[in-house]
């Protein structure tokens, strides 16, 4: 007796085997094709789920925003900090540093281009990520930590100059212009009273950039 066909299943393995594929490969050199052989499936068992490598990469990053909640919760219970503000600053540090929180990074810097896919990462900004920092934002609010009568506002804002402002790719520039654009978030938010951008997450934040985009900045250099 065959076994009875899981499409749930199905497309979780579609999903997990490109991931690993374009983690290994690269998204351009990987193919429809390869994804089907790697499964042992037809190239048609995965179109019947995914129309090209972009919807499921579309998919993947969609998944990770809903994440983002999880992910904040998980590093909170192991930051012991004495008001909210600490708590945002070690927070920020420790995306910075996290490898799990940036396994993906090589994969989704290569859809930078595409019009698309940044609309969708400025959403996911303002729909998942900015909110569950906002929450943080107001309970520095009620331990006197943060000053801000915009804990909504001044999260969104945070997260599209952050995620695609900073972006050489998106928005172009010399090491130089995002080292200055990363300061300029600083003192945003700073005069904002939400001092939590501290030099270490600048610093860190731009030897990723150069690690992820350099043929960004040597085109500029």
């Amino acid at each position: 007796m065959s076994r009875k066909y899981n499409a749930k299943q199905t497309r979780e393995n579609i999903i997990e085997t490109a991931i690993q594929l374009f983690m290994e490969k690269g998204f351009e050199k990987t193919s429809m094709q390869d994804i089907a052989n790697t499964l042992g499936i037809s190239k048609g068992g995965i179109y019947h789920h995914f129309k090209s490598k972009e919807d499921i990469i579309d998919i993947v990053r969609e998944n990770k925003a809903n994440s983002v909640e999880a992910q904040l919760n998980k590093w909170r219970e192991t930051i012991k900090a004495q008001s909210a503000k600490e708590e945002l600053i070690a927070i920020l540090e420790k995306n910075i540093t996290d490898q799990q929180a940036h396994s993906m990074d090589e994969v989704f810097r290569t859809q930078m281009k595409s019009p698309d896919f940044i609309v969708s990462m400025m959403k996911n900004s303002i729909d998942s990520s900015a909110p569950a920092f906002a929450q943080i934002i107001k309970e520095g609010i009620e331990d006197g930590s943060i000053t801000t009568n915009y804990p909504e506002e001044c999260a969104e804002v945070f997260f599209l100059l952050i995620n695609i402002w900073c972006d050489p790719v998106i928005f172009q520039a010399d090491p130089e212009k995002s080292y200055k654009r990363l300061q300029f978030v600083q003192e945003m938010m700073k005069s904002m009273g939400i001092d939590i951008v501290s030099d270490k997450v600048i610093e860190e934040t731009a030897d990723l950039l150069k690690k992820l985009y350099p043929e960004a900045y040597d085109q500029k250099e």
